[in-house]
Order: C-alpha cells, then structure tokens, then sequence
C-alpha cells in the first residue's frame, strides 16, 4: 500500500519529501485534505501504522527507511554530519531566503528593511556553502544526502525568483553543486528544469563563444610576423644610354 503526502504540491518542502522517496525506491501518493484534518496542519505524511507530520521529520523519516541509499549517511558521524547541515539549512538559509522570496510570490507584502537584511543573511549563508564544497564534491560523504536534498530545495524558489546573475556569480561552487543535483533522475523527476532567475535553465550548456578579435597588440605582431615583400632594385643603366635619355628629355 503506498503512503500518502498531504501537502502543498508546489512547496520547496513538499518536494524535498517526494526526491527522497525516490531514492528510496517509495512509492506516494499526494492527495487532497484527508488525514491533514486530524492534525489541522499540512505536510502529513500517512502509513499503514500511523501519521508523521512536519516537513523535517517525514523527510527524516523516508530517509531512514531504505539504509541501502544511504541518505541519512553511512555511519553515525555522517548522520550527525547531515543533522547539522539540515538544521543550518533551516534556520540559517531558509529563515531569511522566505523573508526574501515570500513577497515577491505575493505572500505577505514587502518590508524593504527585512529585504535587506535578508539579503545579507542569504550572502552570508550562501558563503559558509560556497567555502565547503570548494572541496567537497557534496554536502556529506560521497553521495547524494538528505543534506543536499533538503539544501537544494531550500533554494529552488530562490533560484527562480531572486537569486540573479550578478548575486550567483560570486558563489560557484555553490552552483556547480546545485546543478550536479539537478543533474539526477531523481531530482529531475519531481522538480523538472529549473529556470534560473535572469534567464537560462540551471545545467544549460553554454553557446559558443565567438572568436574575440585580436588586441591592437596581437595585430602588430601578426604583421610583424609577415614577410615584407621586397620590390626588386631596377638595374642601372650605362653611362652612354642615360645621357642618350637625358638629351631626348630636355
């Protein structure tokens, strides 16, 4: 019998639960109402031997239950390892991220003041991440976590809707991991292409850069390099044929 997600389905949180159940070979289904009522809150996440409800602990939860894809991290130093980066990512990223994103989505209207503040908080935590991939190819270990899963959904609608070029830029680590991620089946599935904010879509090849044309320095170099072309000295006539041609011409 598959479980049951009640949830937003357009939700950052709602898709960090349906990328781990893919890997772990689950399957769910995500209907409306239902047993969200029982609790009077949403995401739920309902099995055959009862109700989880809270985004963290049914993402916890699916990550548990299939040790062969190690999500929760293959010992207990890994476990703990990844408990940190969830709760960095929770209360460091996607606390000040949503203060940010929410009303650009229309949720609540804006405070320039928070804006700013939230701003410098992405910044700074977009750093910490940037400083640790430099050398890590992931969050965790060696393979895909509940880590990563949960940091890159924290930062779908920030990719989308705020998070541009010119603030992207500085943090490339960052997004090579965001699209090595993407890069996943079981990403991909529930997230699809990821559109990133001032255009083009995360993981898009680049086109080919024209040719830039040669510095004034690089040409002179070039013609420098050509062979001058010698123009042949004419032969010089004999005495008595030039004072021939010097009396014709007077």
């Amino acid at each position: 019998m598959p479980m049951k997600l009640y949830a937003h389905p357009d939700n950052y949180k709602t898709k960090k639960a349906l990328i781990c159940a893919k890997y772990a070979g689950l399957e769910i289904e995500t209907p409306n109402g239902g047993a969200a009522d029982q609790t009077g809150r949403v995401p739920v996440l309902e099995t055959e031997q009862g109700c989880i409800f809270s985004s963290a602990a049914i993402a916890r939860y699916i990550s548990r239950i299939n040790r062969c894809t190690a999500l929760y991290g293959q010992n207990l130093l890994e476990g703990g390892m990844i408990d940190s980066w969830v709760e960095f990512c929770t209360h460091e990223l996607e606390v000040p991220l949503c203060a940010w994103v929410l009303p650009v989505q229309g949720v609540f209207p804006e405070v320039p003041e928070a804006t700013k503040c939230a701003k410098e908080d992405v910044k700074s935590a977009m750093t910490v991440l940037n400083n640790h991939l430099l050398a890590n190819t992931y969050m965790v270990g060696h393979s895909i976590t509940l880590a990563d899963v949960s940091l890159f959904c924290a930062l779908l609608d920030g990719m989308s809707l705020v998070l541009d070029d010119a603030f992207r830029k500085p943090f490339g680590n960052v997004m090579r991991w965001f699209t090595l991620c993407l890069a996943q089946p079981e990403f991909k599935a529930v997230v699809g292409d990821v559109k990133l904010c001032g255009g083009g879509a995360a993981g898009a090849a680049k086109a080919d850069k024209k040719e830039a044309k040669p510095t004034t320095q690089e040409e002179k170099l070039k013609q420098e390099d050509k062979p001058k072309t010698v123009k042949p000295k004419s032969e010089p006539k004999p005495k008595g044929e030039a004072k021939q041609d010097k009396k014709e011409k007077e």
